[in-house]
């Protein structure tokens, strides 16, 4: 990992914390401009735990390459993702880079373009805790998983890149679970807050985005096809969850009927 990916990702990790300090305040002036509803026993643990799980790329470096590296046998490859194996292009990973982080800025940013920057910032915490999230979960199954990159199949790569500690975290891709998870949680807050026309552009833009970034991803030689298909199933999954969990209109209260009795769930899905 060079020295300024482990500065971008301190620099992320700083924004998030000084988000959620600013979120904390805002909620408490302009909630009833939000799509969703922040609560510290929610919040809290939701942020404490993801953020602290998916900071653990920090030490990836202090583990071991694929076992197989720097050459792994492609014949180990499933059939569908086979064709794949050895495939490296620096100029590739560069355009997935480049497309992941305008996913990153530019989908959050449209949460400021209508309403007050207090309502925006709210909304922004909840899009964060999703990213947050599904990196954790990104983070936890390819250190579970360890299968090593496209790239250590071939040898197109330069040596280092084929045996470190990265090399071998291929499932499943982070880069495109995170930009659907965002879009989707941004999309949402638009929706709810009555902004239609800029919901659906956000959602084109980064679907379209997501989409340039799988293939990136493979063409790159970081990730094979199966990797990009369930990094988008966690993504939409995470996209879908996290909305649900902070919903301003549900609310739960008793429920009184002849002869039986329970909770009554009510709100706007």
């Amino acid at each position: 990992m060079t020295t300024s990916m482990t500065r971008m990702r301190w620099l992320a990790t700083i924004v998030v914390v000084l988000s959620v300090c600013g979120a904390a305040t805002a909620a408490r002036a302009d909630e009833s401009q939000s799509a969703y509803r922040l609560s510290l026993d929610l919040d809290g643990p939701l942020l404490l735990l993801s953020g602290g799980v998916a900071a653990s790329f920090l030490v990836m470096n202090e583990t071991g390459p694929p076992a197989c590296a720097p050459l792994c046998d492609r014949a180990n490859v499933n059939p569908i993702d086979r064709h794949f194996a050895g495939y490296y292009s620096e100029s590739w990973t560069r355009v997935g880079d480049l497309t992941t982080a305008s996913i990153l800025i530019l989908v959050p940013a449209s949460l400021f373009v209508t309403r007050s920057a207090r309502a925006g910032l709210i909304d922004l915490v909840v899009v964060l805790e999703a990213v947050l999230l599904t990196s954790a979960i990104q983070v936890t199954t390819s250190y579970a998983v360890a299968r090593p990159r496209p790239r250590v199949y071939g040898e197109e790569a330069p040596v280092d890149e084929r045996n470190d500690a990265n090399a071998g975290r291929s499932f499943f891709s982070g880069h495109v679970a995170n930009c659907l998870a965002g879009t989707m949680v941004a999309n949402t807050a638009l929706r709810r807050t009555g902004h239609p026309t800029l919901a659906w552009a956000v959602l084109g833009f980064g679907l379209a985005g997501t989409a340039l970034v799988g293939v990136a991803r493979v063409e790159g030689g970081g990730h094979f096809p199966s990797d990009v298909v369930i990094g988008a199933a966690v993504g939409a999954g995470v996209g879908i969850a996290i909305p649900a969990l902070h919903d301003r209109q549900l609310q739960a209260g008793p429920l009184a009927m002849p002869g039986a009795g329970g909770v009554s769930l009510s709100g706007r899905f």
